[in-house]
Parts: structure tokens; sequence; C-alpha cells
């Protein structure tokens, strides 16, 4: 079969397991409120816990970086490449048609917005021109069910990342971007309920994550905020961590979080890393000097920490010298990989020089405990470990994207292959993730295109 048409079709799947149930009259924000931090999707609700993965650059009939993106389903053996769908906007029910460079598929965002039990995404295609307006941006959802992700809905235009909490408190899910709040509830016939302002502040957003971080019920949002506009010097400020609070009222600018030890974060997760029952603000600092940062704001029942603890190479017990360039803090993600009840950090150093490679890359696992985030127990991999597939080689950069999938941690390296892309994933287990029954797979293992489709460019957040 041709890779364009292998592209327009839902790969067959079997052995799906009844949709998880939950109350009529439980609200799909009430559902969601502590899950909206986390990366966990079920989009056929079989019970296992599955992954969507971007390739924006892919080619479809013929239209170089039109992208699209796949979902590996979850099966007992974690989500390994064999269960799945891929998906493009000429499949058949999605809006859109496939054109150069709309990107399709470049941000991913996990949430069930109509309450029936199964995992919706969000789609965003950043390059998609609307009439003669030159890449304004197109968000589409696609509605999951028994077999998967199916029909598609438009929910609005805009080429920014999107994240799903209930920001108003009114027990429906609500979308935000970086500049524009879309309140629910959705259906499945139509767009939001009404629309307005991300919040009442003239700052570009760099970064953000959704979660209920002063645990009232509503979900805030954490980003990483700076100036459009120039200081006195003529250069940009850096961005720092800000709390956006969730108000029945939506989201309110509140303070900085942990200033200044969050200066230049560029990327956010949120959980609980010392098992307190609150939730704590993890970032990367990938730029940060010596390599990059690591830093973790605890959770207090006061509110966020005053400060951050800061780990990166040069942090004692942690593998590795932090050098220019590392990019240790890439991409930060949270889940408890080893079941001990502490949450964990996986991050990406796709800058990583190793085996005589430039730009190799590792990534990195960072263990939770009652006492937060230590440099003790840190796990490093790359694809020279024994028993990860494939080979280090220059400018692979490894470790770009991270995800914890359930008990698995997913990671990827969009430059693999000279940009075609690749995503390994790893079992999780007590003592830490293990390269024992890793497996790695890109698109021409799952029949997509493969020429620059930057496959594992993002996970779904």
């Amino acid at each position: 079969m041709a890779a364009a048409a292998v592209v327009a079709a839902v790969i067959a799947m079997t052995g799906a397991a009844p949709a998880v149930s939950y109350a009529e009259d439980t609200p799909a924000g009430a559902l969601a409120v502590d899950a909206a931090a986390s990366v966990r999707a079920d989009f056929d609700g079989d019970g296992y816990t599955d992954v969507a993965v971007a390739a924006p650059g892919g080619t479809v009939n013929g239209k170089s970086g039109a992208g699209y993106f796949a979902v590996v389903y979850g099966m007992a053996e974690g989500p390994n490449g064999v269960k799945r769908q891929v998906i493009s906007q000429d499949r058949y029910g999605i809006p859109g048609t496939a054109e150069t460079g709309d990107r399709f598929g470049s941000h991913l965002t996990a949430a069930d917005l109509d309450g029936d039990g199964f995992t919706d995404l969000v789609v965003g295609t950043p390059g998609e021109d609307i009439g003669s307006a030159r890449d304004v941006g197109r968000q589409t959802v696609l509605w999951g069910g028994v077999g998967g992700l199916a029909t598609a809905t438009d929910v609005g235009q805009g080429g920014a990342e999107t994240r799903a909490g209930d920001f108003d408190g009114d027990g429906n899910l609500d979308l935000a971007t970086a500049y524009q709040m879309r309140y629910g509830p959705f259906s499945r016939h139509g767009g939001p309920a009404r629309t307005g302002p991300l919040v009442d502040l003239d700052v570009r957003v760099y970064a953000m994550e959704a979660g209920d971080v002063d645990g009232d019920g509503t979900t805030d949002l954490v980003v990483s905020s700076g100036s459009w506009d120039s200081d006195d010097g003529g250069a940009i400020p850096p961005p720092h961590l800000q709390l956006l609070k969730g108000t029945e009222d939506g989201l309110v600018a509140g303070a900085f979080i942990a200033h200044p030890d969050t200066v230049s974060a560029d990327s956010i997760a949120l959980g609980d890393i010392d098992g307190d029952g609150r939730q704590d603000v993890v970032f990367g600092r990938s730029t940060a000097a010596g390599g990059g940062l690591v830093g973790v704001v605890r959770g207090t029942a006061g509110g966020l920490a005053p400060r951050a603890t800061l780990i990166g190479q040069n942090t004692p017990g942690v593998p590795g010298t932090g050098e220019s360039g590392d990019r240790f803090g890439t991409d930060v993600s949270v889940g408890d990989v080893t079941g001990d009840g502490y949450a964990d950090v996986v991050t990406g150093i796709p800058g990583e020089d190793h085996a005589g490679r430039t730009d190799a890359g590792t990534f990195a696992i960072l263990r939770g405990s009652a006492t937060g985030l230590v440099g003790t127990r840190v796990q490093v991999l790359s694809q020279n470990t024994a028993g990860v597939p494939g080979t280090a080689e220059n400018g692979d950069r490894f470790g770009s994207r991270t995800s914890v999938v359930g008990g698995y941690v997913a990671v990827s390296a969009p430059a693999e292959n000279s940009g075609s892309g690749a995503v390994w994933v790893f079992p999780g287990t007590a003592s830490g993730v293990t390269a024992t029954r890793s497996v790695s797979f890109g698109p021409r293992m799952l029949a997509a295109p493969v020429p620059g489709a930057r496959f594992g460019s993002a996970f779904h957040r």
C-alpha cells in the first residue's frame, strides 16, 4: 500500500475491552481536575494507557510538511507500536485537507472533554491557512470511543499549544492556550460554550502546564511568561514561572513562583514528588549555565515554597558533567515510574556528547522521595546503553521529548535517521527504567510516511 494511502487509513485493531464507565451525572471537570497535569490517556477505553506521537514534518499525498500523528495504543506489553492509528487531515472525517506546511499534529492535548469515559485528543495545526490569511492555525478535537479516535470537530483557530482543565470550577473542562480560553461544555456537534482572554495580562507565554496547584478543586495554570517589550538595554527580559489561579471567573494572575530560581524555565510539569498529597511544580531550564538544570518548587500547606531545589549534571550523584549545550532539563515529564508512591522526573539531555558522537543525546530519571527530588539514584540512558535499540550517532538528539506513559517512559529523537524520527519505550521497575524489553519504533514500522516526518516532535500532554 502506498504511504499516503496508509496515512488516510485507520490500522485495524482487535481485542478492545469494554469502555471505562462513570456515573452519568459526574461532570467532566470533576473527573479531570487532578488528572489535568497527567499525560495518562485511554482513547479506546480498554484500560491500557495510550500515547499520541506527533510527526508534523510528514509528507501526505505529496504535500511536504502537511503533518500527521500516530496513536500507539497500550497493551499488556505496553505501548509497543503494534496496535496503532495513523491520522492526517486526509483521513475521512477529519476537518480540512492536508496541505504543504500545515504541520498537522504539532501539538497534542489529551482530555475527556465530553465526560463519556473515553479520552479525546486536541490536535493543533499551526500552519493552517484560513481563507487568504496565512498560518492562522486550527485546533481540532478527535473524539475517543471504542476502537479509538474516529470522529472530529473543529473548536477554533490558533496555532498555540493547549492545556485542558476546569479553570472556572463549573464542572466542565475548558481549553487554555497562550492567549485565549475556550470554556466548556464541549460537544461533538460544535465548539466551546464561550471564549475569552487567557488572563488580563499582556505577557508572552513560553510554556504552560495545568493542574490543581492550590488544592481548591479548580484547575490552575503554571506558565513561563515574560514581557513582549525590551528593557532599557534593548533586550527582552527572560521569562519566569507564574501561577495563574483558577477561580469561578476563570484564571487570574497570581504571584511569580520561586523567583529568581525559575528564570528562563522552558518546560513545566506538575506532580507529587514528595508524596505529601500536594502538587509540586517541576521545571526545566535547559539553557542555564553549566549545561542546564531541573528544578522543583514543592507544594506546602502554606502554598508553593519560596525557593526551588535545582539539580544539574554538576550536582553530586548525578552522572556526567554539565557542559554548554547539553540541554539538561529539556522537556521534563513527571510520573511514578518506580511504583513507590513518589512521582519521578524524566528529563531529556539531547545535546549530550558521548561515545565520540556530537549531540547524540541521553535522558535521565530523577527519583522522587519523602524529602523531594535529590541527585542520588539518578539513571542516565542512551542509545549505547546495553539493551537499548539503535546506536548513538551525531545529531540524533535522543531525549528531545519525554513522557511518562502509565508504568513506562517514552523518549524520542525527531532528528533520528535524517529527520524521520523515532520513539523508544522503556518499562518502569522498582529500581527505575530498564532497557530489558525496551522497544523502538518509527514511521516505517508504523507504515507511515518516512522522509522528514520528525516523528516524536511531541507527545500528548
